[in-house]
């Protein structure tokens, strides 16, 4: 096929503007087309550079033997990025740096929704958006009258129509889509979780048939509930569903890959590591990047999604984390970010805010306040500061897995180390992380 064939073909494909993009390579949603937009690229560049730099600190792209031996002496680097990627080594142990290591390696698509007419790719992360994004894709897909169907059904038939792909023509594809992931604070994604699937037994008998109290709710109780005697705990010894630190104790005891999809890591869930994204966005500046992604695919005026955050107007948002987290101990809360670690790093969130809650006298806080049926429910206010980023020096030492072609970049950035190991695909069923 010459040339002018091939430019004639594409003119008559639908979404024409996105598919001469992909039909030449280029990249043009990098470019800014309206006012303002050109420090939106420039932030959406920074935290892809943020990702990398977190994946090569902590041992994505080497052999497990150099990164223990560079985790295990201190750094020469002296940058300030250096330091905050690396800085919470020494804290832990030879077997935590493994795992780490290991976990860094890992790669999975079965939250992946390729979305072929349109051009766009997105990896679902449970309680960060999910809903909006869903309610979005099943939208482009034609599926009428959503708001009647129920979130299982919705759940479902949105696979129906973005079915996992197998590998091969993931690789084919994906190249040419825009790829990108929503990312939230990992803190108020266990909060989330919590509140939408634990906090209710009632509330998952109505919506879910009761799945979260059967699997996970009746467990955490029978392991971590302490009977007491004081009538004041009458309440408690009698409370069906578990108490919030009853939940963070069972995560504290389990192992990441065994967490379920709401509140697993989202570096298992979406692998940055070794899937270049596009786009990062983050649920602090949501409606801001989702209305990026949609005008740089010519969907504004397609997708009807209200992107705001839900919030429970009785309260303030950060009462709501405060009535929580004030519950746990320090050290509780040090050991749930070591859990989340990667994420931390990767997506600049931080933990003091967190720890700084625990220092608060304990106080009568109510256990059972029933949160929306959503993923877009409650999140700490960040500081807003940009932090410096530095250039990591190229790792020219091979990598334990097998590289494979680079899933979502052009040449320009074919110096990024990006690879996936067939080995560690998900499986048919899409359960590798189980």
């Amino acid at each position: 096929m010459n040339y002018s064939t091939k430019y004639l073909s594409v003119l008559y494909l639908p979404i024409t503007r996105n598919r001469l993009a992909s039909a030449f390579s280029y990249p043009y949603w990098r470019t800014p087309q309206r006012p303002g937009e050109e420090i939106q690229v420039v932030e959406f560049q920074r935290r892809k550079t943020r990702v990398k730099e977190a994946c090569t600190a902590w041992g994505a792209y080497t052999t497990k033997a150099k990164f223990l031996k560079t985790a295990q002496k201190p750094s020469s680097d002296t940058s300030k990025t250096k330091d905050e990627l690396t800085r919470d080594r020494k804290e832990l142990s030879q077997s935590q740096l493994e795992r780490i290591w290991q976990l860094s390696k890992r790669t999975s698509f079965h939250q992946m929704f390729v979305d072929r007419m349109h051009s766009l790719t997105w990896c679902k992360v449970p309680k960060a958006a999910s809903t909006s994004w869903l309610h979005a894709f099943l939208e482009l897909a034609g599926v009428q009258d959503i708001a009647s169907k129920d979130m299982a059904g919705k759940h479902s038939l949105l696979r129906e129509k973005y079915p996992l792909l197998t590998n091969s023509l993931l690789k084919r594809i994906m190249p040419t889509t825009l790829k990108f992931m929503v990312v939230r604070h990992p803190f108020e994604r266990v909060l989330s979780a919590y509140r939408d699937k634990l906090e209710d037994s009632e509330r998952d008998l109505k919506d879910r048939g009761g799945y979260y109290y059967a699997i996970y709710g009746k467990r955490i109780v029978k392991a971590y509930r302490k009977s007491t005697s004081s009538s004041d705990d009458y309440s408690y010894n009698t409370r069906k569903e578990p108490t919030f630190r009853e939940f963070i104790q069972y995560l504290l005891d389990t192992d990441v890959e065994e967490y379920d999809e709401h509140w697993r890591p989202i570096f298992l869930l979406c692998t940055p590591c070794h899937i270049r994204y596009d786009i990062i966005a983050k649920m602090e500046t949501l409606s801001r990047d989702a209305d990026f992604i949609l005008y740089h695919r010519g969907l504004s005026d397609t997708v009807h999604v209200e992107w705001s955050h839900r919030t429970d107007q009785s309260k303030k948002t950060s009462d709501v984390v405060k009535s929580y987290y004030s519950q746990l101990t320090s050290s509780e809360v040090k050991q749930l970010y070591y859990k989340y670690l990667p994420d931390f790093l990767m997506f600049e969130y931080d933990l003091e805010p967190f720890l700084k809650l625990t220092e608060t006298p304990k106080s009568n806080v109510s256990l059972n306040i029933n949160g929306e049926d959503d993923d877009d429910e409650y999140y700490y206010e960040e500081d807003d500061e940009e932090e410096e980023y530095y250039e990591e020096e190229d790792d020219d030492e091979e990598t334990e897995a097998e590289d494979l072609e680079d899933l979502g970049e052009d040449e320009e950035d074919n110096n990024y180390e990006n690879y996936i190991d067939d080995t560690k695909n998900a499986d048919a069923s899409g359960n590798n992380l189980r």
